[in-house]
This record gives structure tokens, C-alpha cells and sequence, in this order.
């Protein structure tokens, strides 16, 4: 297991242990469109560790749900997902919002599964205006999730601003799966998520 990988898993076991706390005490959050933007950085450009999540003895605060960040970073949205930035251009900025896992469910291919957790809504911006995409060389944005035990997971994208950035003709009728990369222990599953959108990991 590589040291970047090992890092990666002990957020998210950090992550997953803030989930089952606000369950717990009855405290789900669903995040809306017009919460206020807030940056969090978990990480800068060194490493890491569980405790830079500000997690303390008897006092779990989970990360916010909506984040605003235009530098590299790894980052925790709602306690929920991690993303992380690398080699971002100047200029870029992403915007990641936490969704209800209900948005559009029904255009998922059948027998795909059910959502894992809550979607993520990502926006791109260029010179502060929303742009379509993160072209190659530009930057890289990775999203990973927890696997549920026992689950098969893949990455699903719904190309929610297709028709606005003219690469549609029509709004989509289903969602895409994505290049799914999952750990030996098939306890985190990552992809790239370049492009403005909503994306979800669904497990079966």
C-alpha cells in the first residue's frame, strides 16, 4: 500500500466515522443549491493526518457540505466524499456541493443499484464564470467514497449542464458510468471528475 494510499484510507475511515455519528444523534444534513460557499482544505501541499480533520475526543464537527477552492488541496465535503485537486491552472476554481441522493435516481440504468451515499454536485469555474470542463493538462480533480462492506460500486455522471455548454442536443435521459478505480480492499472507490455535473457512486 502506497503512503498516498494510506492517507486516503484514514480519511475516509475519519469520514465514515463522522457519517455514523450524525446519524446517530439524528443530525442528517441535506445540502441545498443556495447554502453559503465555504472552503475547506484538509490538506495543503504536505501530508496529512486524521488529526488535521479536527476531530477531537468527545467532539465530532463534520466538514461542510459546499466548498469553494481555486488551489490545490484534498478537501472533505460533508464528510461524505473526498476530493482531491492537483495541478490546478490559474484562473480555475471548483465549487462542490453535497445533493440529495433522490436527484434524477430514476434515469439510472436499471440494475445498477442505489445510491451509496449523497451525490456530489461539482461546478467548474474559468475567470469566474462556470465553465463546462477541466481540460487535460489544466488540472486533475479526483472524488473518492467509502465502499459500504459487501458492495460492488461503480461512478455514475448525469451530465446536468450538457445542453447549456451545447454538448447536447437534448436533455439526457441516463446517467454515464465513469472509470471506477477501487482499492484492493475494495473499500474506496475513486474517479476523475472533470467536468461541471452531478456524479454518484452506486453500489449493489
Amino acid at each position: 500500500m502506497t503512503m498516498k494510499n494510506k492517507y486516503l484510507r484514514l480519511i475516509l475511515a475519519a469520514i465514515m466515522a463522522v457519517g455514523i455519528t450524525l446519524l446517530a444523534s439524528g443530525q442528517v444534513v441535506w445540502a441545498g443549491q443556495e447554502a453559503d460557499t465555504a472552503a475547506v482544505a484538509l490538506a495543503g501541499q504536505g501530508e496529512f493526518s486524521v488529526s488535521s480533520l479536527g476531530i477531537q475526543p468527545g467532539s465530532v464537527k463534520p466538514p461542510p457540505d459546499k466548498f469553494y477552492a481555486c488551489i490545490d488541496g484534498t478537501y472533505s465535503v460533508g464528510g461524505v466524499v473526498v476530493l482531491e485537486i492537483k495541478d490546478l491552472k490559474p484562473s480555475y476554481c471548483v465549487e462542490a456541493v453535497l445533493w440529495n441522493p433522490r436527484f434524477q435516481i430514476h434515469r439510472l440504468p436499471d440494475g445498477a443499484g442505489d445510491p451509496v451515499a449523497h451525490f456530489l454536485f461539482l461546478r467548474i469555474y474559468y475567470a469566474g464564470r462556470l465553465t463546462y470542463e477541466i481540460p487535460a493538462g489544466d488540472g486533475i480533480v479526483t472524488a473518492c467514497y467509502a465502499v459500504p462492506p459487501e458492495k460492488q460500486a461503480q461512478f455514475y455522471f448525469y451530465n446536468f449542464y450538457g445542453m447549456r455548454f451545447k454538448k447536447l442536443d437534448r436533455p439526457p435521459t441516463t446517467w454515464d458510468t465513469l472509470d471506477t478505480t477501487v482499492d484492493a480492499n475494495n473499500k474506496t472507490a475513486c474517479a476523475l471528475t472533470q467536468v461541471s455535473g452531478v456524479y454518484a457512486l452506486i453500489g449493489k
